[in-house]
């Protein structure tokens, strides 16, 4: 090689570094979705009726939410949102949608399925659980950092505030690791929820 041809490669290598280096600090690399807290052992029942544990989801990043069947505004928002999510996730893709129910009393799986129907949820990719009290509500607050209360003063019929419960959406890996949450007032929040499953299931995890 000649040698002004030596230097026209070396130029050449300097310049794309210094516009790589550039590049970076106008768009530096997102940063590492914190490990929040890790879902406990559970089982649960879904509006088939079958049993779902943690077993069943590791392996799977989960979008998951709190709703109850009854409810007239908040959890039709939510729902709404969730099956937007699940039409834009490609089929195949490493995620599967948990809504947990606040009302799990009244919630059966028959009730759960009709209303999963509704928004058209798909088979196996968006489970509604249902189950005891004390375990839905233990996963829902302690693994899944959700609020969850069944409201004792609210006025009989007022089903709106039967149940106060967080109006957002808990982003797990496939460790079982909560990793983000998202509120349904975020402008973006369908779109950001998607985002951020979507790079979780391109993560290592075993």
């Amino acid at each position: 090689m000649k040698h002004h041809e030596r230097i026209a490669w070396v130029v050449l290598a300097a310049i794309m570094m210094l516009v790589a280096v550039v590049f970076v600090r106008r768009h530096p690399l997102p940063p590492a979705l914190p490990e929040i807290s890790r879902v406990g052992p559970f089982a649960l029942t879904n509006q088939f009726g079958l049993r779902v544990s943690r077993d069943d989801i590791e392996g799977w990043v989960v979008i998951a939410d709190v709703i109850f069947s009854r409810c007239p505004g908040q959890c039709h928002q939510l729902s709404q949102a969730m099956a937007k999510m699940q039409s834009m996730v490609p089929m195949g893709s490493r995620i599967r949608f948990v809504s947990l129910s606040a009302d799990p009393a009244f919630d059966t799986p028959d009730i759960l399925a009709k209303y999963g129907r509704r928004y058209g949820a798909e088979g196996e990719r968006w489970h509604f659980l249902t189950g005891p009290k004390r375990e839905v509500y233990t996963l829902a607050t302690e693994g899944m950092k959700f609020s969850v209360v069944e409201n004792e003063s609210a006025k009989p019929g007022n089903l709106e505030e039967q149940f106060i419960h967080a109006s957002s959406f808990a982003i797990m890996d496939r460790r079982g690791m909560l990793r983000a949450m998202v509120q349904l007032e975020d402008p973006r929040c369908v779109e950001r929820v998607v985002e951020l499953a979507m790079k979780l299931s391109r993560e290592d995890w075993k």
